[in-house]
């Protein structure tokens, strides 16, 4: 797969979550060998970053506050879920 079909797939793979169709996600993942899978992980990734470092621009912050953002909001998704120790958990 060429960077411009992992990016499309990406893409698509972001439509798909906005739209609230995981299926229709996982249906476009699913044919795909792991080496595309990583490639548009890492791509899903970089995205959620730029958005989040935008979001803090918004409200005056830099990618430092977004960091920070994102650090509070992994521990309070564990506190909410008991550490990980939930259903699926390891």
């Amino acid at each position: 797969m060429s960077e411009y079909e992992w990016d499309r797939t990406t893409r698509a793979v972001v439509a798909s979550a906005l739209a609230g169709d995981s299926d229709g996600a996982v249906e476009l993942l699913r044919p795909l060998p792991q080496r595309d899978l990583c490639h548009i992980a890492v791509r899903l990734a970089a995205m959620a970053a730029d958005a989040l470092i935008s979001a803090a621009r918004d409200t005056g912050g830099d990618r430092a506050d977004a960091l920070s953002r994102w650090q509070r909001s992994i521990l309070r998704h564990e506190a909410e879920h008991d550490g990980g120790e939930g259903p699926g958990a390891p």
